[in-house]
């Protein structure tokens, strides 16, 4: 199974763990309530830098991270920033109370061009999370438009055009 694979399973078993069972699971996924219902954090703060749209970082002797999200983003950008900062998590999270990690979700040449191993993997399962494939599928094909499709997802035009070329529904 590849890495985009993996990670796509991981967040439809996340979606059903938190969610699925108890929940509304039709978009938009509320990516908050997620983060709730797994006990972490969510922080959205003016105190980061423009190059940087959030981070996850669990401390020494903490149960659970904290996701740290720029105040200055778009609402879609902080949806997908913390959809993408669970993917680390859900991937990387321990039981040790001890251990420590962390993530930064830069904006730059090298995050857009998705080089990173850790990266990808954390955009595949944000893009699953918040953009389900069987949603997109069925929707595809009752020939919604990309305006009706972003705003029900509630996410950017980049990051549905992104999600759809790589369904392969969407040719560029």
């Amino acid at each position: 199974m590849s890495d985009v694979q993996q990670a796509i399973e991981a967040a439809v078993q996340l979606r059903l763990k938190t969610i699925g069972e108890d929940g509304p699971t039709t978009p938009p996924i509320d990516v908050m309530d997620i983060a709730n219902r797994l006990g972490i954090k969510v922080e959205v703060t003016p105190k980061l830098k423009n190059n940087i749209d959030g981070f996850i970082l669990k401390k020494k002797d903490e149960d659970i991270p904290t996701i740290y999200v720029n105040e200055n983003s778009s609402s879609v950008r902080q949806r997908f920033t913390i959809a993408h900062e669970l993917g680390h998590y859900w991937k990387n999270h321990v039981i040790d109370k001890n251990s420590e990690y962390g993530y930064v979700d830069f904006r730059n040449e090298q995050s857009s061009k998705g080089t990173n191993y850790d990266e990808r993997w954390a955009n595949s399962f944000a893009a699953e999370l918040l953009m389900p494939a069987k949603f997109l599928y069925i929707v595809w094909a009752s020939n919604w438009s990309i305006y009706n499709i972003k705003s029900t997802l509630d996410v950017s035009d980049a990051a549905l055009g992104n999600r759809l070329t790589n369904l392969g529904l969407l040719k560029i």
